[in-house]
């Protein structure tokens, strides 16, 4: 199954300035983001029970794991471990798009979704 990212309706990120699509299986989740370049990031952490990739589509995102601070380019792969302490700090002049996979499935990023979520902060 190929997914059409464009026939999903996009719902506001964590920050103003980014978007977000999300799908989700059984077992596991995704997320399509864009960030725009005028996005605001506050540099709040959260962490989640569930393992989670970030897979680099365009532009640059700068985040913070577990107090490392790094920059994600088209082509990265991230990893963030279950309970890691993790946020997007920064983008590129271009902005960014990437993809979040989490296992177990994330089924409170979908529209709609009324349940409590599994983000926690500091």
């Amino acid at each position: 199954m190929i997914i059409d990212w464009n026939i999903y309706p996009p719902v506001p990120g964590m920050r103003a300035g980014s978007a977000r699509r999300g799908i989700c299986g059984d077992k596991v989740s995704a997320v399509r983001v864009e960030t725009t370049p005028d996005a605001e990031f506050d540099g709040k952490t959260h962490w989640h029970d569930n393992e989670q990739l970030l897979v680099m589509v365009s532009g640059q995102v700068t985040l913070t794991v577990d107090g490392k601070v790094f920059d994600a380019l088209p082509g990265d792969l991230v990893f963030f471990p279950a309970g890691s302490r993790h946020a997007a700090v920064g983008c590129g002049p271009e902005g960014c798009v990437y993809y979040e996979l989490f296992a177990p499935a994330r089924p409170d990023q979908l529209p709609g979704w009324v349940g409590s979520s599994v983000l926690r902060f500091e």
